[in-house]
């Protein structure tokens, strides 16, 4: 506590101290992005976690602002595709199918075919974040996992306007922790003694072997190297880890949870996970701060979607099968407990205990669901002597607006989207423009279009009473909830509000119709 109470004292007095200063440089802010990948609000300390130890990211929240309104998409993909254009993921292009970097490398395509299925023509003509980066001077990164459109090429990666890339081309790809190759600017590097592709999805164990090389430890090198070597120029990366994607994996000398008694194995896998998390953000800080330009460079740490339940349950260790089945008697998504006599239910959303570490905060639903427990996500900022150290805002944000937000504090090329620059609020200002209203068109199976205004969610959600499991037949139904009076999203008022209804409706066919104005 006294350590705490330290942190956040000098963090107060950097920023009046800064704040008087700040007018007389003329340096160009480094920007860096943390992008997590399926990481829930309740998983850090900030946000409420007992359970998992958090302590870089819980320091980076007080010497920054937290939001507590803020969305990402319910899937990885849309995000990625609204991060890097500001566009919400009706507009973004998320289209060519993942998996096809592991199906040529294990023989199940020939390059022609490849070559075929991996050409996205309508990727021409939109505008990037690297791209706004550059128009600013900056030199750009992307490192780790970029799981925008499934599966990508060093000419593609060239075209978003990134200068430096080091990472997996393939979504599918990303779901081990041990690849047997990486790409660094192009070039592919073999990862010895990691397992060798044989089929579409790649071997990730739940430990690894002591011989393999774990993915977050090559991007964190990279990563390190890289701001070695920017030290002296603005830069702007994108740090996007695979933690703590599922499924739940880890490197034996990372399993810090091994002993933890009461959990599943899987639980103390994934707790390890968060853990290593939260080490690579303290490395990166700490990388600043040795090079002495941490006062001048701004950390966003958010995730692309919601909380994930399923990589540290059984219901799915292997990350194959998306659709849920749920034990109402045990309040479980255990399968061993799901008889083979009894009636399968798709999940309605509706916690009961199933998840020990309460990633969502209560919130209903997790990732691929289009309820708050799938959309909302963790959102800090850190700016010394800009940011008010431990502050907060409750200012409804996207994902698409970090490429508006980012092109204002850098000064780069603006080409209309749909995002907001939220940098007024970041400095305390009051001139913040907001959203009218927030849209997500969520095309999972278990979820689809939201449109989010004024406290009130419109939902195109899963009806599943009137869904059969068994014949894999789906019903969807609009939902409508005040979320200011219901955050947990259990009291339809559909039928007490047709008017709003039809309103919201009339949005989401906008948006699912617009076209993007700078194509």
């Amino acid at each position: 506590m006294k350590n705490i109470f330290l942190s956040l004292l000098l963090a107060i007095m950097s920023w009046g101290c800064n704040q008087m200063a700040s007018a007389q440089k003329e340096d160009k802010p480094n920007v860096i992005i943390i992008y997590a990948d399926d990481l829930g609000r309740g998983i850090l300390g900030k946000y409420g976690q007992t359970k998992i130890a958090t302590p870089n990211l819980d320091k980076l929240a007080l010497q920054g602002k937290t939001f507590t309104n803020a969305y990402g998409s319910n899937v990885c993909a849309p995000a990625r595709a609204s991060l890097l254009t500001g566009l919400n993921n009706a507009k973004a292009p998320v289209h060519t199918p993942g998996g096809l970097v592991c199906e040529l490398e294990a023989g199940i395509i020939d390059q022609a075919t490849f070559d075929k299925k991996i050409y996205r023509s309508h990727n021409q003509g939109y505008y990037y974040i690297g791209e706004m980066a550059k128009s600013a001077g900056y030199h750009t990164s992307y490192i780790g996992k970029l799981g925008f459109g499934y599966s990508d090429t060093k000419e593609m990666i060239d075209s978003y306007g990134f200068d430096y890339h080091c990472g997996l081309y393939d979504a599918v790809l990303c779901w081990s922790f041990y690849p047997p190759h990486y790409r660094l600017n192009g070039k592919k590097i073999p990862i010895p003694n990691n397992p060798k592709l044989s089929k579409r999805e790649p071997v990730c164990p739940l430990v690894g072997e002591e011989n393999m090389t774990y993915s977050e430890d090559i991007w964190l090198e990279h990563a390190l190297s890289y701001l070695e070597e920017k030290k002296d120029d603005p830069f702007f990366m994108i740090y996007a880890t695979q933690l703590p994607h599922g499924p739940a994996s880890i490197a034996p000398k990372d399993f810090k949870y091994k002993d933890q008694e009461g959990w599943t194995k899987q639980e103390r896998v994934y707790a390890s996970m968060i853990n290593k998390l939260d080490e690579s953000v303290g490395a990166i800080i700490t990388k600043l701060e040795e090079l002495k330009i941490a006062d001048n460079t701004v950390i966003i740490f958010t995730s692309d979607n919601g909380h994930e339940i399923q990589s540290y349950t059984t219901v799915n260790p292997q990350y194959k099968d998306p659709d849920i089945v749920y034990d109402y008697e045990s309040n479980s998504f255990d399968q061993s407990k799901v008889k083979p006599n009894k009636e399968q239910m798709y999940w309605d959303g509706h916690h009961s205990g199933e998840d020990i570490f309460n990633g969502a905060i209560g919130r209903r639903g997790m990732k691929r669901y289009n309820f708050e427990g799938g959309l909302n996500v963790p959102y800090i900022v850190k700016w010394p002597g800009k940011v008010m150290p431990n502050s907060e805002s409750n200012l409804m944000i996207a994902d698409y607006d970090i490429m508006a937000t980012v092109s204002d504090i850098i000064g780069g090329e603006v080409k209309p989207n749909d995002g907001i620059s939220i940098l007024p609020t970041f400095l305390d200002q009051e001139d913040q423009k907001e959203h009218d209203y927030i849209f997500f068109k969520c095309t999972t199976g278990s979820a689809q279009d939201v449109i989010i205004k004024d406290g009130w969610k419109l939902i195109n959600e899963l009806d599943t009473k009137n869904s059969d499991y068994k014949l894999k037949n789906k019903a969807y139904h609009w939902a409508l909830y005040n979320l200011n009076d219901d955050p947990f999203e259990k009291q339809d008022l559909a039928s007490q509000f047709p008017e709003k209804v039809k309103e919201f409706k009339r949005l989401i066919d906008k948006e699912n119709n617009a076209k993007v104005l700078y194509k």
